[in-house]
């Protein structure tokens, strides 16, 4: 928070009109108790300030919001809190906050007023919901303290945020038994192996991630560098599997899309293919992991859903043909298929 005080304008000229009728009353009475009522005032708007500045390092807002992801559609808590550790002054508060979805691009901003009483501070609570997937961010803009007057204010400018990632909906009791059933053209087991290769017996050492099989854990190594550290398969028995994620200018369309997405990439993992997803990022360049596991597809998602949505139609196509021509892919789409198999 800033540690120059303001002036608060309509405040202030609120106190001059009361002092104001104050004076004019003791210079047309000459009431010793109208002067004692002038000098309190004043005094009164001395101490009002200096508690202030005292304070305005203790002060603090904040949003909260769950630490782990929600479903779309579902309700869950959020909540704004403003702390006051101090122990014998209360003050006013203005929170300035937008609710918005990074992916979906929407947003609204609104302002909240607080009494934060002494050591107990306040807050606010409510209900949030997103009816299309993406990260949820309630973003605290601006955040004005002022006295007991309201004749200063200390202003914090700063943005703070929390988020939460709205999961995408997907039924494993509707999940097909294999990629054929939900991607058209999709090559069957024979096309889709290696020609004389099995499974690499040799494995890559890397740091845990979320959703890693507990049976890939190196345990021994893990113990000796006070991390979790698990083993990966060089390759499998299946080529890699290109799959493009075409996002556009809908914001339905886009829900509906990254919700085929991710199931249809579940479903390759689940039959050990090796997927490498691309998808367009900022400035229209194509983005691209390598996936072998459930963990890493939910933190690609996760990545996919922090990030504006929004891209011109068809420049996915556009930009795959150019970075990987002739490459074979799984083209995301809506309807009876949820892909289509590119050769």
């Amino acid at each position: 928070m800033e540690k120059k005080l303001r002036l608060n304008i309509k405040g202030v000229l609120r106190f001059v009109i009361l002092l104001g009728v104050v004076l004019w009353l003791w210079s047309f009475f000459r009431s010793y108790t109208l002067f004692l009522a002038l000098i309190l005032m004043m005094g009164s708007v001395l101490v009002s300030a200096l508690l202030l500045w005292r304070g305005r390092n203790m002060i603090r807002a904040e949003a909260v919001l769950p630490p782990d992801r929600v479903g779309r559609g579902t309700p869950f808590s959020f909540s704004l809190k403003v702390s006051n550790p101090g122990r014998f002054a209360g003050f006013s508060a203005d929170v300035t906050y937008s609710r918005s979805n990074v992916f979906t691009g929407y947003s609204e901003r609104e302002t909240a007023h607080f009494w934060t009483a002494p050591i107990s501070g306040s807050g606010h609570d409510g209900l949030l919901s997103s009816q299309y997937a993406g990260r949820v961010e309630v973003c605290i803009e601006e955040f004005r303290v002022y006295d007991l007057f309201h004749i200063f204010y200390l202003l914090d400018s700063e943005k703070t945020n929390a988020g939460v990632v709205v999961w995408p909906g997907f039924s494993d009791a509707e999940a097909p038994e294999k990629p054929s059933d939900c991607v058209e053209g999709f090559p069957d087991e024979n096309e889709s192996r290696r020609r004389g290769t099995d499974y690499n017996p040799e494995y890559e050492i890397r740091e845990y991630i979320p959703g890693d099989a507990l049976k890939s854990i190196h345990w021994k190594l893990s113990a000796k560098q006070g991390k979790m550290m698990v083993r990966e398969r060089l390759a499998t028995g299946h080529e890699i599997i290109h799959v493009l994620l075409p996002l556009g200018e809908d914001r339905k369309l886009n829900d509906d899309l990254v919700e085929a997405m991710y199931g249809v990439c579940r479903l390759l993992l689940d039959g050990d293919y090796p997927v490498q997803l691309y998808w367009p990022g900022r400035g229209d360049t194509l983005q691209s992991r390598f996936m072998i596991e459930q963990g890493e597809l939910e933190n690609t998602l996760v990545e996919i859903l922090s990030d504006r949505g929004f891209h011109p139609v068809g420049r996915a196509q556009e930009q795959m043909a150019v970075e990987h021509p002739g490459a074979a892919y799984i083209l995301i789409q809506t309807g009876a298929y949820k892909g289509a198999y590119i050769r």
